[in-house]
């Protein structure tokens, strides 16, 4: 269950659920991708098909075959490949399924996946199904935003958040996940993804994490010791990849952090970090941090990247005296 490690609000809500012996009839899991949202789900089904005393034991039949995605009486539903909304008729498919008896266990679990993706034809006949549903038949939603879906299916529903780790609590849990991975990569994924744990293994299966790692450091330097034109010539590389910028910002914002610490330790002797805590002050640092965090913001509101880019170069470059 690591995806949960630091959820404890939904870890403690999933747990206060099940404690009762019957779950709600619909559950709204809400995160972003890569949070745990399967896991949670994965874990509802737990409490409701596990056949031991103390629930989910992850030993029993059911327990073996949930975590398996194996077990008859758990069914996923999704947005189907090439499409851009849930469609209805699986909705429909849903309904008549869910009056059917379940086949090994006391009832049946439907776990809808991207549920935001459904138009408002498609929530309104799912919400016939969770007004009155059959009582052997649980609904499980997992959603990027609750926004998305009508108060009536909202009103329905008994809604659990999952937050995204801090970043430093990202990097410890990929240790335990990756740890085959290089430290260095392990810490550019976590910063690269925000904290989000999913997003952050995603990474580590890609060449993202180190070129970011890399391009992160070499752009530190020249922020603070080079000039603009090669600081914006680094940054023209992801004018059209807002996604590895979003990789690269977090990094730079960390980087400068990291030298603000500096200031209170002994940093490496000879080592870049050296060099910049002799360089900057900690407010400095710390006006650098923020401009490359305002830069990462302004890139998830699809703010122009070059015109982002040559902003936070700008504001970089007046705090450090450049």
């Amino acid at each position: 269950m690591s995806g949960l490690l630091y959820n404890r609000k939904a870890s403690a809500a999933l747990a206060s659920l099940g404690a009762g012996g019957r779950l709600p009839h619909a559950i709204l899991l809400e995160g972003p991708a890569g949070s745990g949202k399967h896991l949670a789900a994965e874990i509802i089904a737990r409490y409701a098909l596990c056949t031991a005393q103390e629930k989910p034991c992850g030993q029993c039949a059911g327990c073996v075959k949930v975590g398996k995605r194996v077990h008859p009486d758990v069914r996923y539903y999704g947005v189907p490949e090439g499409k851009k909304e849930f469609p209805i008729d699986l909705v429909r498919e849903i309904r008549q399924d869910a009056y059917i008896a379940p086949n090994e266990g006391t009832c049946k679990i439907y776990i809808l996946e991207q549920a935001h993706a459904m138009n408002a034809a498609a929530q309104n006949a799912l919400l016939k199904s969770i007004e009155e549903p059959p009582p052997h038949a649980r609904f499980v939603l997992l959603c990027e935003n609750r926004s998305m879906l009508l108060p009536t299916i909202l009103s329905r529903v008994t809604a659990i958040e999952l937050e995204v780790p801090s970043v430093e609590q990202c990097a410890q849990a990929l240790e335990t996940l990756a740890p085959d991975a290089p430290e260095e990569e392990r810490r550019a994924a976590a910063a690269g993804a925000g904290g989000n744990i999913g997003r952050a293994l995603e990474l580590l299966g890609s060449a993202k994490p180190s070129k970011a790692a890399a391009d992160a450091r070499q752009l530190r330097e020249i922020l603070v010791f080079g000039d603009r034109y090669q600081a914006l010539k680094i940054l023209a590389a992801y004018d059209k990849d807002r996604q590895s910028l979003l990789d690269l910002l977090p990094l730079l914002e960390e980087g400068f952090a990291q030298a603000a610490l500096a200031r209170y330790r002994r940093p490496a002797a000879g080592g870049q970090e050296e060099r910049l805590t002799n360089r900057l002050t900690c407010e400095q640092a710390i006006c650098a941090a923020e401009a490359a965090a305002q830069a990462a913001e302004q890139a998830r509101r699809n703010v122009s990247v070059p015109l982002l880019c040559a902003c936070m170069v700008e504001r970089i470059k007046a705090a450090v005296g450049g």
